[in-house]
């Protein structure tokens, strides 16, 4: 008799495990089938896997993962369409840009130029034609044929333009004592177009103040 109490007793406890083990085993299968593939280490643990926020939670003294809770999906408005009175991005008013390139054929500016002192007004005569050698703003050599009559004044540079000759005065011309080129000292144009050095002498900016001559070169 006591010996069946014992064996009802054992198989009741071997019953027990394996009910245990089966709930288990049945428990592990359902939840790991979808629950995140981290483990559940602390209880109130969180996480979101596969569009669900699941939660740590304990079954049968285990942590384990719930069943999860579906996430709100967010809705995907259409944007809003442009109104039709916004305001255009370019205007039929709007003052046209200028090109880049608008000025690039325009002349330059003339370089400064620089007053120097060059003759007094008494080296000069009052009517008739001279020419002085000096020097320019860079203490270079310069020769200059001044013509006075009356109240105007002109200078001109006295290098031939044929081979660079200092040209002198001769009569109402100057003439140039290498090759003999003629040149008017008023204007300073070649007297023959087929003479060597056919090119005017350069004209010089003159003012005569108190008595003195000055250039602007």
């Amino acid at each position: 008799m006591v010996q069946f109490k014992n064996f009802s007793r054992s198989r009741r406890a071997l019953l027990k495990i394996l009910t245990s083990v089966a709930l288990l085993t049945f428990t592990d299968r359902a939840w790991g089938a979808t629950r995140p593939p981290i483990a559940c280490t602390r209880l109130g643990q969180k996480v979101i896997y596969r569009g669900k926020k699941y939660t740590c939670i304990k079954v049968n003294k285990k942590l384990v993962w719930d069943k999860g809770v579906p996430l709100p999906i967010a809705s995907s408005k259409p944007s809003t369409p442009p109104s039709a009175t916004a305001t255009p991005t370019s205007s039929l008013t709007n003052t046209p840009k200028e090109s880049p390139g608008a000025h690039s054929n325009s002349p330059s500016a003339p370089p400064s130029k620089t007053r120097i002192f060059f003759a007094k007004s008494t080296d000069i005569p009052s009517f008739g034609t001279v020419v002085i050698n000096g020097k320019d703003q860079l203490e270079r050599p310069l020769s200059v044929a001044f013509t006075r009559f009356g109240s105007t004044l002109i200078a001109l540079e006295a290098f031939c333009t044929h081979a660079g000759c200092i040209v002198r005065p001769n009569g109402k011309e100057l003439t140039c004592p290498c090759h003999y080129s003629v040149f008017d000292p008023e204007s300073g144009k070649p007297g023959n177009p087929s003479q060597q050095g056919a090119y005017p002498l350069t004209r010089l900016d003159v003012v005569e103040e108190g008595g003195a001559i000055y250039l602007w070169v």
